[in-house]
Order: structure tokens, then C-alpha cells, then sequence
């Protein structure tokens, strides 16, 4: 094709036809320019093809992520309201004037209670790779883009109320509970299925020593306390994480 076009040029300089020269000249300058801006919509029509199809992709894997990320979130969250829950119901019964009313399994089980220890730890894969990589750009909501950037911040700040909470129980609620109380007669049998002691008058005891001890009552208002906090801060991550999810299923449906 190109020693066509020469052949026809060189015959119109030959033939001393000048004018018909450059006019055949601008005309294949204008035909090949034609010729690459049509080459480049039909790569820019492929390339959006191409991360139109992988956009599809990674909210596919995002919506997967974010909605087993509010299953652990749910899971986290039982565990701190029944911790809050014993909490409460421990102090109802200090309250009691009667103690008889509650049974002593169940006195148990809710102090085993306040040792609960809930940290949220959500699957960041698909999210760490897109922001790690720089293929955030792909897609094209910049809402959602924006949030999965804050992400992980919002969930630094739960994991902080929740790390306080761990802390404060190893290095202070459970040294009072091991030097005041008998941890064998307190909590024997709670987490097996069989009972490895089994001398009941003991564990009636500790359990009585536990409810009656005041000392404990700052201890436990100090753990329901930071639960409560972290459990304001997990209603926040829960909306931020629905909100996403909301953003991810538009952009599936659009």
C-alpha cells in the first residue's frame, strides 16, 4: 500500500503536476490521520471493555469481602452484648437481696462472661490489593473509592476500644480475680464437657465469695464500660461497612 501511494506521487512530480502533488499529499496525510485517531478509540473502546469486565470483577470480590467482613462484625458484636448482658445481670444480682432466685451454672457462666475478649478482625484482601497495587482508578464511583481508602482507619478506631479491653483484663481484671478468688472452683467445668471437679460446695463458695466481694464491682464497671464505648464504635463501622456495600451493589446493578 505505501509503495502504491509513492508510485502515484512520483508520477504526479514526474508529469511536473505540482499543485495536484500537494493536494494528493495533505489529502494522505489527512487519510493516515484519520487512520490513527480511529486506531485509538478502537484501543480506547477495547481498554474500556477490558476494565469495564475487570471492574465487574473486583466488585464481585468486594461485595463477597464486605459481606462476610459484617458476618464477623456480627459475631463480634453477640460476643460484646452478652458480655455487656452478664455484666448487667451480675450486678443485678450484687444488688439482690435474695441470691437464692439465680442458679449457681448460671452465676458462673456470667463471669466466665466478663473474660470475653471480641476483636474484629475484617478480610482486607481484595481491598489491600487494590490500594497497594493502584488499581483503585478501575473503579469508577468515587464515593465508593473514597471509603474503601478510609476503611481501615474505621477500623482501627474499633480495634483500639477493643484492644484497650484486652489489655485492661490481662494486666488488670484477671491478676484481682487469681489473687482474690479460686479460679479451679470458679470456672471449673465452664469450658469442658466434663466436669473435672466436681466438689460443688467449693464452687458455691467461690461463686458466693465473688458476688459478695465489693472490690470487684470497679472492675466490672470498668470492662462494661470500654465494651460499651466499643460497642458505639462497632455501630459506626456497621453503617460504614453497609454503606459500602449499598455503594457496591449500585454499581453492579447499573
Amino acid at each position: 500500500m505505501i509503495k502504491f501511494f509513492r508510485k502515484i506521487r512520483q508520477d504526479l512530480l514526474s508529469k511536473g503536476k505540482t499543485g495536484k502533488y500537494l493536494k494528493y499529499a495533505i489529502g494522505e496525510i489527512i487519510l493516515v490521520v484519520i487512520g490513527i485517531l480511529i486506531a485509538l478509540q478502537i484501543n480506547n473502546w477495547n481498554q474500556e471493555r477490558l476494565n469495564n469486565k475487570q471492574e465487574q470483577q473486583i466488585l464481585l470480590q468486594l461485595k463477597s469481602e464486605f459481606r462476610e467482613n459484617l458476618n464477623e462484625l456480627d459475631r463480634k458484636d453477640i460476643m460484646r452484648d452478652r458480655m455487656i448482658l452478664s455484666i448487667e445481670q451480675l450486678f443485678k444480682i450484687k444488688k439482690a437481696s435474695n441470691h437464692t432466685e439465680f442458679t449457681i451454672d448460671s452465676l458462673r457462666q456470667y463471669i466466665s462472661w466478663t473474660y470475653n475478649t471480641p476483636t474484629f478482625d475484617p478480610v482486607m484482601g481484595t481491598t489491600g490489593e487494590l490500594l497497594a497495587s493502584g488499581k483503585l482508578y478501575i473503579l469508577r464511583n468515587n464515593e465508593l473509592k473514597t471509603r474503601l481508602t478510609n476503611w481501615s482507619g474505621q477500623v482501627d478506631r474499633l480495634r483500639e476500644y477493643e484492644q484497650d479491653l484486652r489489655q485492661y483484663i490481662a494486666i488488670t481484671y484477671d491478676p484481682f480475680i487469681t489473687q482474690n478468688f479460686s479460679i479451679k472452683y470458679l470456672f471449673d467445668g465452664i469450658w469442658q464437657e466434663k466436669e473435672y471437679f466436681t466438689n460443688k460446695e467449693n464452687r458455691n463458695k467461690a461463686v458466693k465469695e465473688f458476688i459478695e466481694n465489693n472490690a470487684i464491682d470497679d472492675y466490672l464497671f470498668s470492662i462494661i464500660s470500654i465494651s460499651n464505648a466499643a460497642k458505639e464504635e462497632s455501630f459506626l463501622v456497621r453503617n460504614y461497612l453497609n454503606e459500602i456495600l449499598r455503594l457496591i451493589n449500585n454499581e453492579l446493578e447499573s
